[in-house]
């Protein structure tokens, strides 16, 4: 029986290696081979010579940085209070973080196009808003559930009773023990910036994603190179992400 679980455990991780694996492998041969067969860096040449793409690079990484840092502000302090405070309004909360699956995004775009002040409208930083929105289904349900491993009262209680304030409690203790669940939202809130395009496209600002879209519609080689490249650097952001945090963990009560 130990065996038969080892090799459907060692058949189902080989599949989902291959599933990721091959679709990525089988653009790789498609945008860095060239007419002879040859591997050819030439996409990624061409891609840095083309102003525009790097400049749009260049400011969706500014916004997923915003976008990071908002959305980190906004849902750590949010998450703690509910869990030490008001628990019984979890699941409003936790529903309201889901409208923005339920609507639409051109629904939304074309919402927040009209809602936005004309002064942050008029900027690129509009779309940092936007995507803390977007992104919230996904970063509050990493947050919370790294809060729901550990006793957040007790911690809480246990620090106040040394002398620790709030924000003491929350930054030396509570953090330390929820970075996992922070670094996963940081990872799906710059993949999500990084692959969005529908918001760009309505607020008119060209994003990599947009601008990698018309640069598909001339040079296909260079369009694919770029997705493969993101693709493997998002996976790269994922697992540096993951070293940090294990080079990083504490003791819960040793910061005091």
């Amino acid at each position: 029986m130990k065996y038969v679980n080892s090799l459907l455990r060692g058949a189902t991780i080989t599949f989902g290696l291959l599933f990721f694996a091959l679709p990525i492998y089988a653009s790789s041969a498609f945008a860095f081979k060239d007419r002879e067969g040859n591997f050819s860096l030439a996409p990624l040449q061409r891609a840095g010579a083309n102003e525009e793409l790097m400049e749009s690079l260049f400011l969706t990484l500014q916004i997923a940085f915003g976008t990071v840092v908002i959305t980190l502000l906004l849902l750590i302090p949010t998450i703690a209070f509910l869990h030490l405070v008001l628990p019984q309004a979890r699941t409003f909360v936790e529903f309201l973080t889901l409208t923005p699956l339920v609507i639409p995004p051109i629904v939304q775009g074309v919402g927040f196009l009209y809602s936005m002040p004309t002064q942050l409208k008029s900027t690129p930083n509009a779309l940092i808003f936007a995507y803390v929105i977007l992104a919230l289904p996904f970063s509050y349900r990493a947050i919370d559930a790294a809060f729901s491993t550990i006793d957040v009262k007790t911690l809480f209680e246990a620090s106040t009773s040394l002398g620790a304030n709030f924000f003491t409690v929350i930054r030396k203790v509570i953090i330390p023990n929820v970075m996992n669940g922070i670094f996963g939202a940081m990872f799906l809130t710059i993949a999500l910036v990084l692959g969005e395009f529908a918001y760009a496209s309505l607020l008119l600002w060209d994003t990599f994603p947009t601008q990698l879209a018309v640069a598909g519609l001339s040079d296909a080689n260079t369009a694919v190179a770029l997705s493969v490249v993101s693709l493997v650097g998002v996976w790269l952001i994922l697992n540096g992400l993951t070293l940090f945090n294990r080079r990083g963990t504490t003791t819960t009560m040793g910061a005091l």
